[in-house]
């Protein structure tokens, strides 16, 4: 059977780490965020999303490195929950079903809401473009690593280009006061401080994608130092990034408009510079949003790919391709299911995206994070989280938060998905069983 190719280094892996981390969330979360607290306070959920990737990225970053290999949160949670690790992964297996599309599909979507900006007549045609988007990504990935590697170099410069023009164009405008969230007036009407847990789902939704990396563990050079690594630089560079940027949005834009925009960055350029300057930097958005979506097919299709092998899944997924060792079948799942889910509200979708994902993996790989460090004291880690346990402590708390935050029909996504799918473990688990004994009784 063909392998994977380790072509991916420390550069490479934090390009896609940080491409993933962008996308297109923080380009249109920002009012949402803002709208949910009143105006400024809003920096306080950026604080406190950066917290939680940190804590929760630390914990990862041990995890792998002591088990560096594709399919990250899988291959952590059938390792860490001993006899039980089967079901948790299968359970993990499960949600990506449903999680992984929604996640593409977000950034498609994304995708198309911002191309109206330079297209006006694409709002009638939304569901369209953000399908047209995701083939397009499928077909680009059903290529080597070697060739996606420098393709998201490519892309990665197209992100932090974006970046750098929306933070210099506001630094000679930046009150420093913008981060003191703790002095900004609450509008009228506003929750406030009570309005911090939807926000917080939102910040953290901008900050996923730390990671990544952990899905493509096979194809990383020297994997247990380089992956830690890549998490936590990701981690530190896309937290400075975002709160420098909001404070700079925060400075310009009255308060009011920003926290009603639909296109905040164009609006923002469009204040400070003219509609040109707002026209080209939709475009680098457009790049932006593209290039998430690129690294998140990436990314999922080496989860079902490592599944398989290990054969908890779908054997098919476990298929390379004969000349250029890429998981095809993985990659036109997805991107045939994301294509689907392009049809969602994109409200909706992320808000799905965190209800489902908040207990498994997040929560439930911190906890075997936590029973690894006991049943085993002495085992070989190349990296340990700093601090042991207080990350851990911080990030299931965080979590936990954002569990009981989301609407009341989406509060208990998680738990149905959980429900569903052990549900479907343990059918199939009885009908495997019911099988052999049929088999032994005709022998």
């Amino acid at each position: 059977m063909s392998e994977l190719r380790r072509d991916i280094g420390l550069w490479r892996g934090i390009a896609l780490n940080m491409i993933d981390m962008v996308g297109i969330g923080p380009f249109i979360t920002i009012p949402f965020i803002l709208s949910a607290m009143g105006g400024g306070r809003g920096m306080l959920a950026w604080i406190l999303g950066g917290l939680l990737a940190i804590s929760d990225g630390l914990v990862t970053a041990e995890l792998a490195a002591e088990l560096p290999a594709s399919g990250g949160s899988y291959i952590f949670l059938r390792q860490s929950y001993g006899r039980a690790g089967r079901l948790i992964s299968f359970l993990f297996l499960f949600q990506i079903l449903f999680s992984a599309p929604l996640s593409m599909a977000s950034g498609c979507i994304g995708f198309a809401n911002y191309l109206t900006v330079l297209v006006p007549g694409a709002k009638t045609h939304i569901v369209l473009a953000a399908t047209t988007v995701c083939i397009l990504t499928t077909l680009l990935l059903l290529r080597r690593i070697e060739a996606v590697g420098k393709f998201s170099v490519m892309l990665w410069i197209g992100v932090l280009a974006t970046l750098a023009i929306v933070i210099a164009a506001g630094l000679p405008h930046l009150r420093l006061d913008a981060f003191a969230f703790w002095r900004a007036t609450r509008l009228d009407g506003a929750a406030g401080y009570g309005g911090l847990g939807i926000a917080l789902i939102y910040a953290v939704y901008d900050y996923l994608g730390y990671y990544n990396i952990c899905y493509l563990g096979d194809e990383v050079r020297d994997p247990e130092r380089t992956i830690p690594r890549v998490i936590v630089i990701s981690i530190l560079a896309i937290g400075a990034i975002y709160l420098i940027m909001n404070a700079c949005l925060i400075s310009v834009l009255p308060m009011k408009q920003a926290m009603t925009s639909t296109a905040i960055v164009s609006d923002y350029l469009a204040f400070l510079v003219g509609p040109k300057a707002a026209q080209i930097i939709s475009i680098l958005i457009l790049w932006t949003a593209f290039a998430s979506i690129f690294s998140l097919m990436l990314g999922y299709s080496r989860i079902l790919y490592a599944a398989a092998r290990d054969g908890n899944f779908f054997h098919i997924f476990s298929k390379l391709h004969a000349t250029e060792a890429h998981p095809y079948v993985a990659t036109l799942f997805l991107g045939c299911v994301a294509a689907i889910f392009c049809s969602i509200s994109l409200k909706n979708v992320l808000q799905a995206i965190l209800s489902i994902r908040a207990i498994i993996p997040f929560m439930a790989q911190i906890v075997g994070a936590v029973i690894l460090r006991q049943r085993d004291p002495n085992r070989r880690r190349p990296f340990k989280m700093w601090l042991y346990p207080l990350p851990a402590i911080i990030a299931l708390g965080l979590w936990g938060y954002v569990v009981i935050s989301p609407q009341k029909g989406l509060k208990v996504g998680g738990l149905y998905v959980i429900a569903a799918g052990s549900l479907f473990y343990f059918a199939r688990a009885w009908l495997q069983n019911q099988s052999k004994f049929q088999i032994s009784n005709f022998k």
